[in-house]
């Protein structure tokens, strides 16, 4: 049976159980049990349990329909998949770790999706022109060119809407505080919704696994909020592919033209739409959530099936 190592960040070794929160837990158990049904068996571990000089992961968990979870020693894995964050010590011990054993994504894909500012400059034509601004002098300057009343700042390589703001400009200066280099865009008003879709405030986010559009959801925040991730009280909903905008096509067509040389790649945009209906690329995630709420259950095992096929496809190729 092959085996496939789904490496993440920093993990407690000690605990009982890999999972404190059920979903997590539940939606990876019928990932695990899938590809077992195809003759994978899967492994999760941190890239602090690798042993560089042996070029095995020391520790791992696992899961069998048999016997549920269980702690294993001594993993080789016959591929990696890379859930890791964007953080240069996990990139450089990745590039370490790439030299022995394969990943999904590549870790030049990863790198490019990882960076806000460069996607900004790939996809300019749908992009809020972006700024890096890491000091107030610089951030006085720059706010002269923003038109927006309000302003986003957020990390160059964050997910999950981490650390990310949105602040007034009178009270830029006085709220804002730099511990490293950031990126500055305008405000996008998408309190309109999206065409056919919704009429709130919003971000819509489509999943791909290489050129296929696996499925799709909007994600609405809670009153008085702008942020809409699940972890800052945002609410979501799956949207029918073929409700989707067609506005959106030809950014779709864009990114599978973009990304070609990548095979496989597996990823995910996140749109807005402002008053006047356009359509703005918030960011790229070259990581997808594996977990999946109640209302995506019904897309869950599509999108598991499709990495699956992903996986046995690279497995061949030697």
């Amino acid at each position: 049976m092959k085996k496939i190592l789904i490496l993440l960040g920093k993990l407690d070794w000690e605990k009982n159980t890999p999972f404190s929160n059920e979903i997590y837990q539940t939606s990876y158990e019928q990932l695990y049990s899938l590809a077992e049904q195809n003759g994978i068996q899967m492994y999760r571990a941190s890239y602090q349990w690798y042993d560089y000089d042996e070029h095995i992961f020391s520790y791992a968990w696992t899961y069998k329909n048999a016997t549920g979870w269980e702690k294993v020693y001594n993993i080789s894995p016959d591929m990696i998949y890379d859930k890791t964050k964007a953080e240069m010590e996990i990139y450089f011990r990745k590039e370490l770790i790439a030299k022995h054993y394969r990943f999904v994504n590549s870790l030049r894909f990863t790198q490019i999706l990882d960076d806000k500012l460069i996607t900004s400059m790939i996809f300019h034509k749908w992009s809020k022109k972006s700024w890096i601004v890491n000091n107030p002098e610089k951030l006085r300057k720059i706010l002269l060119k923003i038109k927006s009343r309000r302003f986003v700042l957020k990390p160059i390589s964050e997910s999950g809407g981490k650390d990310v703001q949105i602040i007034q400009k009178e009270e830029a200066l006085e709220k804002v505080t730099f511990s490293k280099d950031y990126i500055i865009q305008e405000f996008i008003d998408s309190s309109s919704g999206v065409p056919g879709v919704s009429d709130n405030m919003h971000d819509l986010r489509l999943v791909f696994v290489n050129d296929k559009l696996i499925y799709a959801y909007i994600r609405e925040p809670e009153e008085g909020n702008y942020l809409a991730n699940l972890s800052q009280g945002g609410s979501l909903s799956i949207v029918p592919i073929g409700d989707i905008p067609k506005s959106l096509s030809p950014i779709i067509r864009c990114a599978n033209r973009v990304f070609e040389t990548f095979n496989p790649r597996i990823y995910s945009i996140d749109f807005m739409f402002d008053e006047n209906k356009k359509p703005w690329i918030v960011e790229l995630n070259s990581m997808p959530g594996l977990y999946f709420t109640p209302q995506e259950k019904p897309y869950m095992l599509d999108l598991y099936q499709e990495l699956i096929n992903v996986f046995l496809k690279k497995l061949e190729v030697k």
